[in-house]
C-alpha cells in the first residue's frame, strides 16, 4: 500500500491548483485523473479570469497556453431575424495584467497539472478512484484515510481532496451531499469552428491578439431558459449553447439541433461563415447556488471545484482553482498541527465564507428557483428588446409622441413595466458574466 500526505481526486483546475499549492509547501501529493490526460474530458466556455488565476501562478499569461486577450464583451439579444447588442470595448484590458483570456481546457489543464508535477506532486492518469478508504473506529465509520482505485489497490493518505467534478460520486458516497436532481444541472454543447486569424479579427473588430466574447440570449433557446455564446480563439471560434437538464426533458429538446439553428441565424452565420467544424463536446455544469452545495469537509476529507458547486454566474474555472487553493492551505495547516479531523478542516469552510465568490453565491437569487419561476422571462425580455429596437429605428411618419406611445404599447402588451424591470434585474443576477 502506497502512502502520501494528501490525495487529490481529479486533475481539473481545482485539483491541480490544490496539488500545486500543497506540493509547494512540502506535502507528498498524489493527483489522480481518470482521463487519459488532464483536460481530456473537460469543456468550458473559454475564458480565464486573470486576477484570480494569477493567485495560483503569478503572471501565468507569460507561460500558459492561451488564446486571445479579451477586450470586447457583448450581451446580444437574438430574435429570429434581428439582434440587439449591448457591448463594451476596453482596450485597457489589452495590457498586462489583462482581464480575461480565452483558452482551451485540454491545453490549460495539462499545463496546470504539469506545474503541480514540477512542484513535486505525483500525477497518475487513466486512474479511476472507485471508493474512499476509511480508518477504523469503535462505533461507525472512521475518518477518510485514503482511496481505493479501480484495480482494487489502496492508496493511504492523511487527507483526501475531492475535485471530481459535477458527478461527485465520492462526495455522495461520503454522505456530504444528496443525489443531484436534474433541475440542479445544466447541459452545454460546444462546437469549435476553425477560421483564419485575419477573418476572426476582421469580423469581430479586433487587432493583433485581441479577443471577443459574445453572450447570447434568446433565439433559439427562448422556448426554455438558456444561453449561448461565442468565444474567439487564435484561429477558431468556440460556439456554445446550454440550459437546465430538466428544461431539456420537459420541452423534449435536442441541443445539437438548437446549436444548428443558432449557426443558421443570420447574425451568427455571418460571423462563422467559411469556417470548418473541428470538434464537438458536451459537459454538465452544476446549478443551484448555495442550496445545492455539499458539506465541504469531514474527517480527513474536503471537497472543491464543481463537486462543491463553486459556480457564480458564468464563472467556474477560476473559482474552482481558488477553492482548490483554500483546501490546500487548510491541508498545510492540518499537516502542521498533525490533526486532520473535521474540527480542524472546518477552517476550510471559513476560508470559503470569507471569499468574494462565496459571498456572491450566497447573495445571488437562487438559480433553480429562477429557472422554475421565470421560465418565460428570457422570451419576454428578448422579444420586447427586439420589438422596441425595430420601432425605435423605423423611419416612419409618426410624431415623437406617437412613436413613444407605440413603444410603450409594445411593452405593456407583453407585460407591465414593473414586471419587465424585475425580469431584467433577476435575470442579470442569474445570467452572470461570460
Amino acid at each position: 500500500m502506497s502512502y502520501f500526505d494528501a490525495v487529490v481526486v481529479g486533475a481539473g483546475p481545482a485539483g491541480s491548483a490544490a496539488a500545486l499549492q500543497m506540493a509547494r509547501n512540502g506535502l507528498r501529493v498524489a493527483l489522480f485523473e481518470r482521463g487519459s490526460y488532464p483536460g481530456s474530458k473537460n469543456m468550458f466556455g473559454g475564458v480565464l479570469y486573470t486576477e484570480s488565476t494569477a493567485q495560483i501562478v503569478p503572471e501565468f499569461w507569460n507561460e500558459a497556453p492561451l488564446e486571445r486577450i479579451v477586450t470586447r464583451d457583448t450581451l446580444c439579444f437574438l430574435d429570429y431575424d434581428s439582434a440587439v447588442d449591448l457591448g463594451f470595448t476596453g482596450l485597457r484590458f489589452g495590457k498586462a495584467p489583462y482581464n480575461k483570456i480565452t483558452a482551451m481546457r485540454p491545453h490549460f489543464d495539462r499545463w496546470l497539472a504539469k506545474k503541480a508535477v514540477e512542484a513535486g506532486a505525483v500525477l497518475q492518469t487513466d486512474t479511476l478512484v472507485r471508493h474512499l478508504l476509511y480508518g477504523k473506529k469503535t462505533m461507525g465509520r472512521g475518518p477518510v484515510c485514503g482511496v481505493i482505485l479501480d484495480d482494487g489497490s489502496k492508496v493511504q493518505a492523511d487527507l483526501v481532496i475531492l475535485a471530481e467534478g459535477v458527478s461527485a460520486f465520492l462526495t455522495k458516497e461520503a454522505g456530504l451531499v444528496k443525489p443531484t436532481p436534474a433541475k440542479q444541472l445544466s447541459l452545454w454543447v460546444r462546437e469549435v469552428i476553425s477560421l483564419p486569424k485575419e477573418k476572426i479579427e476582421d469580423r469581430f473588430h479586433l487587432e493583433n491578439n485581441e479577443g471577443a466574447v459574445l453572450a447570447m440570449l434568446g433565439h433559439p433557446t427562448t422556448q426554455a431558459v438558456g444561453l449561448s455564446g461565442i468565444f474567439t480563439n487564435r484561429e477558431s471560434i468556440s460556439l456554445l449553447l446550454g440550459m437546465p437538464v430538466d428544461k431539456i426533458c420537459q420541452n423534449r429538446l435536442i441541443l445539437p439541433d438548437l446549436l444548428t439553428r443558432l449557426k443558421e441565424h443570420p447574425y451568427v452565420r455571418r460571423l462563422i461563415s467559411g469556417g470548418k467544424s473541428e470538434s464537438y463536446a458536451a459537459h454538465l455544469i452544476p446549478l443551484g447556488g448555495k442550496s445545492a452545495q455539499p458539506k465541504f469537509y469531514a474527517d480527513g476529507l474536503m471537497v472543491a471545484g464543481d463537486a462543491a458547486v463553486m459556480i457564480s454566474g458564468r464563472r467556474g474555472s477560476d473559482l474552482a482553482m481558488l477553492s482548490g487553493i483554500a483546501a490546500a492551505d487548510t491541508a498545510v495547516h492540518a499537516r502542521a498541527k498533525q490533526d486532520y479531523s473535521a474540527n480542524i478542516l472546518k477552517s476550510y469552510e471559513k476560508r470559503l465564507a470569507g471569499s468574494f465568490y462565496m459571498k456572491n453565491i450566497q447573495k445571488a437569487t437562487d438559480t433553480v428557483s429562477y429557472y422554475a419561476e421565470k421560465s418565460d422571462a428570457d422570451y419576454l425580455i428578448n422579444t420586447t428588446v427586439n420589438d422596441l429596437a425595430y420601432e425605435f429605428f423605423r423611419a416612419g411618419m409618426d410624431t415623437d409622441e406617437e412613436k413613444i406611445a407605440k413603444m410603450t404599447g409594445l411593452v405593456l402588451n407583453k407585460q407591465s413595466h414593473a414586471k419587465t424591470l424585475l425580469d431584467f434585474y433577476v435575470g442579470s443576477l442569474n445570467w452572470g458574466v461570460m
